[in-house]
């Protein structure tokens, strides 16, 4: 992952908002040939679907999500580059109303420039917590409702509010499935919905998914080969610690990736109060992280 995102802070910003808008824009259009055209009535805006997708990109890559900070920085920085920047409040509607179509780009990137490579049948599964507010807020927030938004967060071994992040990651850490489940929900209960549309795979995860029913129903209905690591108290296999090591070893891969969604994009910081800005930001973050894939090799030779 060693200068996957170094762009960010080295490159002109003015040259990645360029150059993303386009990409951002030359995959819109495609998808609008493909589909027919996203809006079905009244004229088109004066600023873009495109444009609005872009400036939601540069808000969760250089302003942490803060969507008031950064579109106050672009009014002021590069009123040039979007001079039909809408307000705060009509941005933010917009946005959201687009967030079906940011992950619709993101699959087209994946596609269009084969950052998945299809002969490729492995897969590393994990999920990281997406808080939604603090813990002793949860009975008075007005986005979720209800005990299963109340899960556990391993690593800082405390209770939160809110989803978690399933995801599949290949070996050259792409993301390519992804889904919001309720926290509550156990990370095994929720493969075969985030795997629903996958087929013959050989999936690697923790212990977290290591449940023997599971494992069966996805290698009879999708032909996909569960690897995880078993519990301690599992009755059916048991694995030399060699194994274990090299197993765990083998899942940095995902471990990294969620790293750098959660350090640089703060994917776990959603910043909204609607779960239609939560599913936006968190679409919206994954794509930038995508695209570091197609500009990272540009910023090494010097093109950007």
């Amino acid at each position: 992952m060693i200068g996957l995102t170094d762009f960010i802070t080295e490159a002109r910003w003015v040259d990645i908002f360029l150059y993303w808008f386009v990409l951002v824009d030359d995959a819109y259009q495609t998808l609008e040939r493909v589909y027919g055209d996203w809006r079905k009535r009244g004229p088109q805006p004066s600023f873009s679907d495109s444009e609005v997708i872009t400036v939601g990109l540069i808000i969760d890559t250089w302003f942490g999500g803060d969507e008031a900070k950064g579109l106050a920085f672009l009014r002021q920085y590069h009123a040039d580059l979007f001079p039909q920047l809408p307000s705060n409040g009509h941005f933010c509607e917009r946005r959201q109303a687009l967030r079906l179509i940011v992950e619709q780009i993101r699959r087209c990137f994946v596609n269009t420039y084969g950052l998945i490579d299809p002969q490729d049948p492995h897969r590393f599964i994990d999920s990281a917590p997406l808080p939604v507010c603090g813990y002793g807020r949860a009975a008075r927030c007005q986005t979720l409702a209800g005990p299963e938004y109340v899960g556990i967060n391993a690593t800082k071994k405390a209770r939160f509010f809110g989803f978690r992040l399933q995801a599949t990651v290949t070996w050259n850490q792409m993301v390519d499935e992804w889904m919001l489940a309720p926290a509550a929900y156990h990370d095994h209960r929720m493969m075969a919905a985030l795997l629903s549309d996958a087929g013959d795979l050989a999936i690697f995860g923790d212990n977290a998914y290591s449940d023997e029913w599971t494992k069966r129903q996805l290698l009879l209905k999708h032909n996909i080969h569960l690897y995880a690591i078993p519990r301690k108290d599992s009755r059916f296999e048991h694995w030399p610690l060699r194994l274990k090591r090299r197993f765990r070893k083998m899942r940095l891969r995902i471990e990294t990736a969620f790293s750098v969604l959660t350090t640089v994009f703060r994917i776990q910081q959603p910043g909204s109060r609607s779960l239609a800005g939560v599913v936006t930001r968190t679409a919206s973050r994954l794509l930038a992280y995508t695209l570091c894939f197609i500009t990272a090799p540009l910023f090494a030779i010097g093109e950007i």
